[in-house]
């Protein structure tokens, strides 16, 4: 028992990312209100402070949710918000999410998601060196490109570095 013990705590001090979920807030809250009911996993992102985006990088992002109502396909709307000004993340912005679906097991999965399942959508996006150095808070939804209902939508903020 004692090596069980041992062994998990031993993962846990080397590798506390594997655990750690990125603080997002509701969409239209002015980064005020903490969303609660969808895990978003940013990679290097877990603080409340704004999330670093190394430009010339990639970034990993996880989105654990589970929709309200039957959706044959899903889309991202992603964009960045500095001075009120929506600013279109070229590459992640309209993009179709059914190719990175799986279940909470772990099985890939592809559209259509069904309401009251729980589902994993994961992504890499390419933070390119064109994005200027600035503050900017993050806008992410995962919505039907027919109705242009929202199945899950978060907001965070971050920061494009060098």
């Amino acid at each position: 028992m004692f090596r069980i013990v041992l062994c998990l705590s031993s993962l846990l001090i080397l590798f506390p990312q594997i655990i750690k979920t990125t603080t997002v807030y509701k969409c239209g809250t002015r980064n005020q209100e903490i969303l609660n009911n969808v895990t978003v996993t940013i990679e290097n992102c877990t603080t409340t402070s704004r999330c670093s985006l190394r430009r010339n990088s990639t970034m990993h992002i996880q989105i654990k949710f589970k929709p309200e109502f039957d959706v044959k396909d899903l889309i991202t709307e992603v964009y960045g918000i500095a001075l009120n000004i929506p600013i279109p993340l070229l590459g992640v912005d309209n993009k179709s999410v059914c190719n990175n679906l799986f279940e909470e097991n772990g099985t890939k999965k592809k559209c259509p998601v069904l309401k009251g399942r729980t589902y994993v959508y994961k992504d890499e996006i390419y933070i390119i060196e064109a994005y200027p150095k600035f503050k900017v808070d993050i806008h992410w939804s995962l919505k039907d490109p027919i109705s242009r209902n929202i199945v899950t939508c978060f907001e965070a903020p971050a920061k494009i570095i060098d």
